[in-house]
Formats: structure tokens, sequence, C-alpha cells
């Protein structure tokens, strides 16, 4: 776990609390046996889908990672993380405080449409008896089910791999393949961590558990629709060529620092800026199209001064040093 992310204040209690709905006590030291993660910026929707979750065998805890600090009590089994980084590292930060061995991500505009899900997942994934697979809740959009099609690598076709929806895993397995690639800024990046499990000959396999991704729900905020341009692209680049994926990954992981981890957002921010000068971020983002930058301006100032240079030992040339600059810097 990233130190930055340990030992911070986790629990809002400004309001009446709310009673948990796991059926079974648990001791500070007990681990859950389920840790539901995600970065989360609407408390109006949490309790909803915690409700949602209903009462399972299974114990669980929630860890949310975002902006926006409850203004009511959370269960005693919820814990919130305050922080101000792009989604992808808010995702980051939620695994690296959760304290069960399987972990599974969701979204805070999604709500369960099975009962008892917990228990269906969790007995479902043992059933296998594999720690290299991703067991996947099925895809629901405003009560409608469209996870038929919409579980593909490339929507609708058949050949292409499936990909989960909030996929209970194993948590070593997540660490094991490197975690979440900084690269990412918002989505994608679960299809990206599903391929890698492809790539070391795991698979995800599609539960009878359904999760309803709710309109009513998004206040708003569209990710996919924003980021999709940035980290399609990208994950595309990874895995696929002519539209046909492989197994191959073109780039090595760039996993998250711990350093600063909860303050500044790693690699391409987004929209979610740091503390640190935008410039500052910009050269950050972007190291080896400001190198080139860098290297194109050292060779000007070296050339401006090798003119100038020149220039002052022989006078009379003023006018062509005068129109070499102006071709130098205007073409």
């Amino acid at each position: 776990m990233g130190n930055n992310a340990a030992g911070i204040e986790n629990r809002y209690s400004p309001g009446k609390k709310l009673e948990s709905l796991k059926l079974r006590e648990q001791s500070v030291l007990e681990k859950p046996d389920i840790s539901i993660f995600a970065s989360a910026h609407r408390p109006q929707n949490w309790m909803d889908l915690y409700r949602s979750i209903g009462h399972n065998n299974v114990s669980f805890e929630i860890v949310f990672v975002g902006p926006n600090v409850p203004d009511f009590e959370l269960p005693d089994n919820f814990k919130f993380i305050k922080s101000c980084t792009k989604p992808t590292q808010c995702i980051e930060i939620a695994v690296r405080n959760t304290s069960a061995d399987l972990i599974m991500n969701i979204a805070d505009d999604t709500e369960f449409r099975t009962e008892k899900p917990l228990d269906i997942l969790y007995q479902t994934y043992k059933s296998f008896n594999n720690d290299k697979i991703l067991l996947s809740c099925r895809y629901m959009c405003n009560g409608q089910d469209v996870s038929s099609k919409s579980h593909r690598f490339y929507f609708g076709d058949d050949s292409a791999p499936i990909m989960p929806l909030s996929a209970l895993m194993s948590k070593k397995l997540y660490f094991d393949i490197g975690g979440i690639d900084r690269n990412f800024i918002a989505v994608m990046w679960d299809c990206d961590i599903a391929m890698r499990v492809y790539a070391i000959g795991g698979e995800v396999i599609l539960s009878n558990v359904y999760l309803d991704e709710l309109e009513s729900k998004r206040h708003g905020s569209y990710l996919c629709l924003e980021f999709w341009s940035h980290d399609r692209k990208l994950l595309e680049r990874l895995w696929s060529i002519n539209k046909k994926t492989h197994l191959n990954r073109t780039k090595p992981v760039e996993p998250f620092s711990d350093f600063r981890i909860l303050e500044e957002s790693q690699g391409p921010r987004g929209k979610w800026h740091g503390t640190s000068p935008v410039l500052v971020e910009k050269f950050v983002d972007f190291p080896i199209n400001n190198i080139k930058l860098l290297m194109r301006i050292t060779h000007r100032i070296i050339f401006f001064f090798r003119i100038a240079y020149h220039a002052l030992r022989n006078p009379s040339k003023y006018p062509m040093y005068a129109k070499r600059i102006l071709r130098a810097c205007f073409g």
C-alpha cells in the first residue's frame, strides 16, 4: 500500500449513523471476504448503491476515493478517502486501501439488480478454483439487459475477447500484473487489466449477477464520452492491429508511484490538475515531445549566438546576418 494513501481520515460522520447491511459482525482485525472499490464523486448515490447490495452471507467493505466528502455518516464497512486526482488514480488509491483478498470495482451511478449479488459472485468465483479469472457482472443500462453485445473488446463482435464489468478478481493477481497503467485518464483501464489477464493465460467469465447503469444517477457526468478519444485509442494501440486483438502488449505497463499519489495526478491528467504550475504539468505529461522541443530551442539559441558573435566581428555584414535571423525565426 502506498505510504501517502495510508493513515488518513477515511470516515465522515456528521449525521445519523446508518445501519450496516452485513449479517455477521467483524472484529477490527478480521478481513472481509470482498472489497468493493471505486473512484466516486456522487455521494448522493452511494447509499442507494449500498442498499442494492442487500443482505449477503459473505462480508464486504466498500472503499471510495474522490473529491466530494459525503454530508452523512457512512456505515462501518464503508470507507471514504478524499483525493482530487484523476479517476484512474483514485481507483488505484482505493485498491491500495482495500483489505480483502478478493476485490471488485464499481461505479457510483450503478445499482445491483440481482438478490444477494456478492454471495453469488463469491461462490461462483470459488467454484472455479482458479486465481487467473475475472468474474464479471452482466451489464444493464436503464433497466435493459444489453450484455449480449456489450461485453466484447469490439462492440457486437463475438470473435473479440470478452470484457468485464465490475469483475471480482484476486488482489494478488491485480498487483502481479502491475495494477492500473497511469496513462489511462478515466475509462478503459479495466479492459486493459482484462487483456493482461488473457495474456498470462487467464480468462473473463460472465456471471449471472446484473449491474444496472442508470442515466438518472449520472448527474451531468459523462466520463466515457469525455475521455473515450484518449483512453479508447490508447487501449487499441496497446492490444489491437487493424481491428484485430492480440496478446502482445505494445508497451510496458507504467504503474502509479506512491509519491504524492493523493495530491498530484500522474501521467496524462485530463482536467484533474494538481498543485504544480500548468507548464510544469504539461512538460511532465509529454516528456518525449518536450525533449524534442527543448532540443530545437537549444539549437536555435546556439545558432543565434553564433550569428551574433560573427556579426560583432564584422559589422559590414549586419544586413546579411539580420536576414538569416529573420529566416530562422519566421521560415
